[in-house]
């Protein structure tokens, strides 16, 4: 018998239903979960993406950098130059990835699209041979932390067993140390893959839910689509229970329009209904489900994008209202108040979560011209050489903003390597970042660059000390 006394009474209900269904059943008979419990990889661990950064700037700069205060200087922006300066060509090492964006098809088995989609639709010129030369190449493979490896689209269950199968993508990264994340859409998400993706040792999912009325996410995905949306999910839930795994960890995609921007706290409530009874923080499943917010972007999606006005009232008075939530589900579980949670890290609100100059009016006003991250860049792109992003025609960029809007290829990673190509792109990191390149940069990235900053900052400080003691 499965336990799926975690779950409320309601979903618990929803979940031994959808056990019951012919799919489930035949997954069951089929010998496909004795055979995932026996043959199932551990997700790999991600490398620290903040350490990645900081540790490769002080291994090619500190003692430069240290003979420079003993001449005298002590200017700490100076020698924050210095110590953030990525050598010509990486002095001839290979980079040290902390994540990896595969966009491994353009192709989409929504018809139509999400209405907000902005995905380039390029052709896809590489093969599966291709993808997994790129993933070897930049993969630890040797047991220790691995990159982040992010598998986008287009839809990439579309590759079917050569994402989730033996021998497909997802578990060729897994034994090589990588941890691996997909981003779905969840139609594709039956009984056999959310098995099968177990067995290949994927860590997490991502799964677009704008918003828990079925009418208003049917018309922000473009149709008919909520409950095959929950269905996916469901399943993936079913599937670690039915193994007895805790991964993957589903993370849930809103993307914050005009439509839904009100309704955001239901849809918090709708996931507290259906998440895990928990937040122990041991727990590897405490905070799933949980949504990332992010801004609708893009130039064709103004007429979706928030106003000024209504910026104002998410963050001043809707995100207030899901972090009252937040705690009154914690204090139902029992938690004393002194130990319960802030909605933190990932699952803050894209102003909270990294600092923006300026302040909260400047904010919702750069916002509100759909460039969110103007008010939070550093003087330096500290990160770019620790990662890549690759559509599916093989081009290479820095980030993703930068492939999403196809502007600054670093080219082909098939014909020189990933490799090769940050190393080649580091003469154009002096110009970067800029505001007309890099407003759309994502809040993952802003945070590592701002982290980094602040570590750099406090290490020459601590080298001034150092030297003057």
């Amino acid at each position: 018998m499965i336990d799926l006394s975690h779950y409320t009474p309601e979903h618990r209900a929803e979940l031994e239903s959808l056990l019951d269904s012919a799919e489930w059943q035949a997954a069951l008979s089929s010998g496909l979960v004795d055979e995932v419990k026996s043959e199932r990889l551990e997700p790999g661990a991600a490398r620290n993406f903040i350490d990645t950064v900081v540790d490769q700037l002080l291994e090619f700069n500190e003692q430069r950098t240290r003979r420079l205060i003993d001449g005298g200087c002590d200017d700490e922006d100076a020698l924050l130059r210095e110590l953030s300066k990525w050598p010509r060509d990486l002095a001839g090492r290979d980079p040290i990835l902390s994540f990896l964006g595969l966009n491994v098809t353009a192709q989409c088995d929504s018809d139509p699209r999400c209405i907000y989609c902005n995905q380039p639709r390029v052709e896809s010129l590489v093969d599966v041979a291709g993808w997994k030369k790129i993933i070897e190449e930049v993969a630890a493979g040797d047991g220790g932390a691995g990159p982040y490896i992010y598998i986008t689209g287009g839809e990439p269950l579309i590759l079917g067993e050569d994402l989730w199968g033996d021998d497909g993508l997802v578990r060729f990264a897994t034994q090589r140390g990588a941890a691996v994340n997909v981003n779905t859409n969840a139609l594709a998400l039956t009984p056999k893959v959310a098995l099968h993706l177990i067995k290949a040792g994927l860590g997490k999912l991502h799964i677009s839910l704008d918003a828990s009325d079925a009418d208003l996410q049917n018309r922000l995905c473009g149709g008919d689509r909520f409950d095959r949306i929950l269905t996916g999910i469901y399943n993936v839930q079913l599937a670690r229970d039915v193994v007895g795994a805790s991964y993957p960890v589903i993370h849930t995609n809103c993307v914050l329009t005009n439509a839904n921007l009100d309704s955001f706290p239901r849809l918090f409530a709708f996931i507290l209904d259906k998440h895990k009874q928990t937040v122990a923080k041991d727990d590897p499943l405490s905070n799933d489900l949980f949504p990332h917010v992010i801004p609708v972007g893009g130039a064709d999606n103004a007429h979706l994008r928030p106003s000024e006005d209504e910026f104002s009232r998410f963050y001043e008075e809707v995100w207030p209202e899901v972090a009252r939530q937040w705690d009154a589900y914690q204090a139902g579980l029992g938690v004393p108040a002194e130990n319960r949670k802030a909605l933190f890290g990932y699952f803050s609100n894209p102003f909270l979560r990294i600092e923006h100059a300026g302040g909260l009016g400047a904010y919702v006003k750069a916002s509100a011209d759909g460039r969110y991250g103007k008010l939070a860049l550093c003087r330096r792109c500290y990160v770019a050489p620790t990662q890549a992003a690759i559509t599916p025609d093989g081009l290479q960029y820095r980030c993703g903003s930068h492939a999403i809007r196809r502007i600054m290829s670093l080219g082909e990673a098939t014909v020189r390597g990933v490799c090769e190509r940050i190393r080649e792109g580091i003469a154009g990191l002096d110009n970067l970042p800029r505001e007309e390149h890099c407003y759309g940069c994502a809040l993952a990235t802003l945070y590592i660059n701002q982290s980094v900053e602040s570590r750099l900052k406090e290490k020459a400080r601590a080298m001034i000390r150092d030297e003057g003691g």
